[in-house]
């Protein structure tokens, strides 16, 4: 699965959650876990503040995204890790340095 296609299906679950809130940017990070097994860093930066992000649609998101990924395991670089961050909360980087 290539890293657009993992944006993808990270964008379209987060917007079906929080559709009023913008999404800035999704970083996606293939690598490793302290065992040694594949994972995907996913970093979701949003326009907004964390009290916006309701844990229950939190959870909605990374379920729809696990789900999506496991679905396509044999082409998936690794499970993934969500981490959102508001961009409020990164300064004046940029994004895509995340």
């Amino acid at each position: 699965m290539k890293e657009q296609e993992m944006r993808k299906i990270v964008e379209a679950a987060f917007k079906a959650r929080f559709g009023d809130i913008e999404l800035v940017r999704v970083n996606v990070k293939p690598g490793v876990d302290f065992d040694g097994d594949p994972m995907v860093d996913i970093i979701l930066i949003y326009d907004g503040k964390f009290e916006q992000l309701n844990g229950e649609d939190i959870l909605r998101v990374n379920h729809e995204v696990h789900t999506k990924f496991d679905a396509d395991s044999e082409a998936c670089p690794g499970w993934p890790l969500l981490h959102y961050i508001a961009r409020s909360d990164i300064g004046k980087r940029d994004p895509a340095s995340i």
